[in-house]
């Protein structure tokens, strides 16, 4: 029997120049070091200037694990977590996978943040600070009607009074997809941003548009041959992790595809088949109704007529006068004597 060839599927390579921005490990490699903190500061006052009451100047890069208050409660292991030096508090994610309850997810967050600044003693008030979450989604938040823009802000207010501020937390969501700019129409940093997160890895050479001082850090950060070896491994190891996720999810949509139209086949085959038999049995009763009451009324003037030559016979009169009127032959006649 001869051998089978093995087959050997492997992940395609990074082509470019450049990592892929909205990969956890290149997103924290470019905004979470105190080094670079600089990057870190301009994506905050970028995307939160409408609910800053005043511009990040400095900010300190803390622990991004917070621990469940309980053995019972998740613990959080965040993206990003700072503070910045009015004591104000922020997270930043950057979510590639999609999830249904993003929202909750990153709200939970945010309040695990906020029990987190509460210190034990009576003197503390509950004055806790402000606390901001920014969260970059590399897929869209389908949820909200008549919502079209990309960068959403979610706060607490007043119903009644929305003019009165409570913006002791805050929510601010950037969807990348719905990004659809060319570079040449970005002009504002908030969109050249956004450029660069979508599409850093599609190029071989930064952009001329991106002029800006930061950006020319930050595609130094995400330039894949100033990686290390570690960074180098983590790297491929979360592409191939990516490509397999994306193969395992085509593989199932074309699956349930394949299940569906099976399944929609038998489903149609035993309609059909069961329309079919009672159409054709409510057709056989109507074809054989109908028979019936042709044969029956023919067979009934039969008898009719044979009885009125009978009659006819016994009054005593002629054959041929009997023919005349039941239109029966001479011998059919005489057989009913």
């Amino acid at each position: 029997m001869p051998k089978r060839k093995a087959v050997h599927i492997s992940t395609p390579l990074p082509q470019s120049c450049y990592a892929e921005l909205t990969d956890d490990f290149v997103f924290k490699k470019a905004f979470a070091s105190e080094e670079d903190k600089d990057l870190l500061i301009a994506l905050l006052n970028v995307f939160l200037e409408p609910k800053l009451t005043y511009p990040v100047k400095d900010v300190h890069i803390e622990n991004p694990y917070i621990k469940g208050e309980t053995k019972n409660n998740r613990d959080a292991v965040l993206d990003i977590h700072c503070q910045d030096s009015k004591g104000n508090k922020f997270i930043v994610e950057m979510q590639v996978s999609e999830q249904k309850f993003f929202i909750k997810r990153a709200l939970y967050y945010l309040c695990m943040a906020v029990a987190n600044s509460g210190r034990k003693g009576k003197d503390w008030d509950f004055d806790f600070p402000r606390i901001y979450s920014l969260n970059f989604l590399n897929f869209d938040l389908d949820i909200w009607e008549k919502c079209d823009e990309i960068v959403q802000y979610l706060s607490l207010q007043n119903d009644n009074h929305p003019e009165i501020p409570h913006d002791y937390i805050n929510l601010v969501f950037v969807r990348l997809p719905k990004f659809k700019k060319r570079i040449e129409e970005c002009e504002s940093l908030q969109d050249k941003l956004i450029f660069s997160l979508c599409h850093a890895h599609e190029f071989n050479s930064k952009p001329k548009q991106l002029r800006e001082k930061l950006f020319e850090r930050l595609f130094e950060i995400a330039k894949i041959s100033n990686f290390d070896a570690m960074e180098w491994s983590e790297y491929i190891s979360r592409h191939k992790a990516k490509h397999d996720r994306y193969a395992e999810k085509a593989y199932a949509r074309e699956k349930g595809m394949a299940e569906g139209r099976a399944e929609g086949l038998a489903e149609g085959r035993a309609e059909g088949l069961t329309k079919g038999i009672a159409e054709g049995l409510a057709k056989g009763k109507a074809e054989g109704l109908a028979k019936g009451k042709a044969e029956g009324l023919a067979k009934g003037i039969s008898q009719g007529i044979s009885q009125i030559a009978k009659s006819m016979l016994q009054a005593n009169e002629s054959v041929a006068k009997i023919m005349k009127y039941t239109k029966l032959s001479k011998k059919e006649i005489l057989a009913l004597k």
